[in-house]
């Protein structure tokens, strides 16, 4: 008998949707007890979902109200430990109370009793989140095949984002002005409501919960006054004709709407601003000026402030800055401390202490930078803040000045820190990353090391991480178009994902960060990707360390491109500059960073070390970190993904880069030494290493400017000044790279 082509088919696809139906029917089913009301569990849980039905599982989601003991199947319990019912049900089915759970702190437990259960309890809803991202990261690993009973208490209790952020091209953002192209093309994106949910969610996913924009002065953007109505922007201006027509009531919405997006993700939001800028202001109210004498100017920014804490609930506090702005001889400052602190509190500070006491029910939070004040300065003048119940406020410092990627302890402001403590009192570190804008970096030590190294760590309520010379909103340099568009945050996810999961837990374990490297690129071991990520990352550090002392601020060095201001510096930073040798006008003589163990490059070359690692060794150390980095990456195959491929070019151009500055840490000891044979046959050796390192670059990426060095008008900019390191050395010609 011979059946139809139509029947065969027929009776085919009968079968597949058997199977089908048979897979659906036969999937075991998990059921997650979470309460909805909580935007943070609900959030979490559906991560847990998402994890469970990847690994095959049937999912039913359910009210933590339905909770019972007759559940016959696996579950996830999501719940806050204060949670009677659930207490009773977990002790029942042989699970252990946890006790101690404080603020965002979470216990995992694991039970058999009946079928195999996880509970995920929350000291409070941040917490139980938490617990929930690490469950549904456990189940990714290993299925609901894992025991996870434990604990765990954030370290740093606020871990925070620093975004410079213009609102408005009339409104910038630093004193830098527009010379930052990430700058000017960043206006639409933070009024993209689409990009703040996105950077958020991944943040929160990362245990971050702070947010703060900083903004020369944002009132414009953000307050209407009645007594100077003409100060409220019309519209959100930016360049190449980017209008938005969207008036004050639009603006604040929008604004509302993504601090109760934040809020709901656990994140305080803060907005900061320097002074005195008043740049919008100013072109509509001639009278308001920067004399510190100005009446009308305090009036002005005193009616702000409480305007934009009476018009946001859901800002968390304001940051303010004494410094960058209050400098000019006709502000009449004198560049004392005591007068700039006095400012801020007359326009500032005591507009938020008058609208709290008139407010109790308003909780505010307000962060005095230590530019431009002291701590000592600073509690005085902000005393009567900190006699409000409903309010408060902390001292901040520039902990590693703008170099977080030198040494991992650095001790520009261990004195401020330890005033801070004496007075009783609270700070938040400002952690700058000029460093590496196009790099994904991720050495996960050198992030344990920075926390284990922070002084005084009970008076350091919280960090913000960000830079000044970079705006990282959406990326545009790719050569490939169909890279660009997406968050900086997830470009570089590596490398943010290190310093959130680490500042809340330095003891997490180094498998978490293997699993995700497994889950993102199953193609290839993820144990490997994270030795090679790793040692690529290491090496370049200890680079900035060797020479930071003079080279402390974003203009004096970026490692990236090996330069400085052309203007304030040297430009190209030679290896002359390197072995404190530069006769340029310009030059600053540079030793290692503050805080750092390391013997310098003039005292290694001398012998006189003293028991510190020379930087001999340390070149050696960077050169075999960086060599094992490509050799583990040079037998990786993409297979065709491009974000695999990315990863693989990141390791390599950063391994190259740490070659080229082994070469050159090791050739600038050589030249300090008088022997300049050696140290010519290094900075030929140097000299090809760049050269593999802005090839790979120039593949990728376009060059761009930032705000005080660029990258222009390609990736070749230095290949003259590198290749003179070695012909200033006596080389010839064009050194052979094959």
């Amino acid at each position: 008998m011979f059946l139809s082509k139509i029947t065969i088919t027929r009776i085919f696809t009968s079968i597949v949707l058997a199977l089908a139906l048979q897979t659906v029917v036969s999937a075991e089913t998990v059921g997650i007890f979470s309460d909805n009301s909580i935007a943070q569990i609900k959030f979490a849980a559906a991560d847990v979902k998402t994890a469970l039905e990847s690994k095959g599982f049937r999912v039913e989601m359910n009210a933590l109200s339905k909770l019972n003991p007759g559940y016959k199947n696996k579950k996830v319990v999501i719940a806050l430990a204060s949670n009677a019912d659930v207490a009773k049900l977990l002790t029942a089915e042989g699970g252990t109370i946890p006790t101690g759970l404080g603020e965002q702190a979470y216990s995992l437990r694991t039970t058999n009793k009946k079928k195999a259960s996880y509970w995920v309890l929350g000291g409070d809803a941040n917490g139980a989140m938490y617990g929930s991202f690490q469950i549904a990261e456990n189940i990714d690993a290993d299925g609901f095949s894992g025991t996870y009973n434990n604990q765990e208490t954030p370290f740093m209790l606020n871990r925070g984002m620093k975004l410079n952020m213009p609102l408005d091209k009339r409104i910038p953002t630093y004193v830098g002005g527009w010379s930052s192209t990430s700058t000017g093309l960043a206006i639409p994106h933070v009024w993209d409501i689409t990009f703040w949910k996105k950077l958020i969610d991944q943040q929160a996913r990362y245990r971050y919960n702070v947010l703060s924009v900083w903004v020369h002065n944002p009132f414009p953007a953000l307050v209407k006054l009645p007594d100077y109505p003409k100060a409220c922007l019309p519209n959100i201006e930016g360049f190449d004709g980017y209008v938005k027509e969207w008036n004050h009531e639009q603006r604040v919405a929008f604004w509302r709407e993504v601090m109760a997006y934040a809020r709901d993700r656990g994140m305080k939001f803060y907005f900061f601003n320097w002074n005195i800028h008043l740049e919008y202001t100013r072109t509509q109210y001639p009278n308001i000026t920067e004399a510190r004498t100005n009446t009308t100017t305090l009036d002005y920014m005193y009616k702000s402030m409480q305007a934009l804490i009476a018009t946001y609930p859901d800002l968390a506090g304001f940051g303010i800055s004494a410094g960058d702005g209050m400098q000019r001889k006709d502000q009449e400052f004198d560049n004392d401390n005591n007068l700039k602190t006095k400012w801020t509190w007359d326009a500032m500070g005591k507009a938020v202490y008058d609208y709290l006491k008139a407010n109790p029910n308003r909780k505010f939070n307000l962060i005095h930078r230590g530019i431009g004040s002291s701590a000592e300065i600073w509690s005085k003048q902000y005393a009567p803040l900190k006699e409000l119940p409903n309010g408060s406020t902390n001292y901040s410092v520039k902990y590693s000045q703008a170099h977080m990627y030198s040494t991992p302890t650095p001790s520009w402001t261990t004195s401020s820190i330890k005033a801070i403590k004496d007075q009783g009192d609270k700070t938040w570190l400002t952690v700058r990353n000029d460093d590496y804008f196009y790099v994904n970096w991720g050495d996960h030590q050198f992030v344990r090391d920075f926390m284990a190294g922070i002084p005084h760590k009970e008076v350091v309520t919280g960090m913000y991480i960000g830079s000044d010379g970079y705006t990282p909103t959406r990326t545009y340099f790719y050569k490939n178009p169909a890279l660009n568009g997406q968050l900086e945050v997830e470009r570089r996810w590596y490398m943010e994902m290190l310093w959130g999961r680490i500042s809340y837990n330095p003891k997490v374990s180094d498998d978490v960060f293997k699993n995700m490297l497994t889950k993102r690129f199953p193609t290839v071991s993820g144990a490997d990707l994270f030795q090679a990520w790793t040692l690529a990352s290491r090496p370049l550090p200890r680079a900035t360390e060797l020479i930071m002392d003079k080279w402390s601020l974003d203009f004096d060095w970026y490692p990236e491109g090996c330069n400085s201001d052309p203007g304030r510096c040297t430009g190209f930073r030679t290896v002359f500059d390197f072995a404190n040798m530069s006769t340029h006008k310009n030059a600053k003589l540079t030793t290692v960073a503050k805080g750092s163990n390391l013997c310098d490059i003039s005292n290694s070359a001398a012998g006189t070390c003293d028991g510190k690692k020379s930087s001999y060794t340390v070149a050696d150390e960077m050169q075999a970190d960086a060599q094992t980095a490509l050799k583990i990456v040079d037998k990786m195959k993409s297979g065709g993904s491009q974000d695999l491929q990315g990863a693989i070019n990141n390791i390599k151009q950063m391994a190259y880069l740490s070659l080229y500055y082994a070469h050159k840490v090791r050739g600038a000891t050589f030249l300090k030494a008088g022997q300049t044979d050696k140290a010519r046959d290094e900075m030929a050796v140097a000299y090809c290493q760049w050269l593999s390192y802005t090839r790979s670059m120039e593949i990728d990426y376009h060059g761009t400017a930032f705000r005080n060095m660029q990258i222009l008008p390609d990736w070749k900019y230095a290949d003259a000044d590198v290749l003179k390191d070695y012909t200033d050395l006596g080389g010839v010609g064009i050194p052979n790279c094959k």
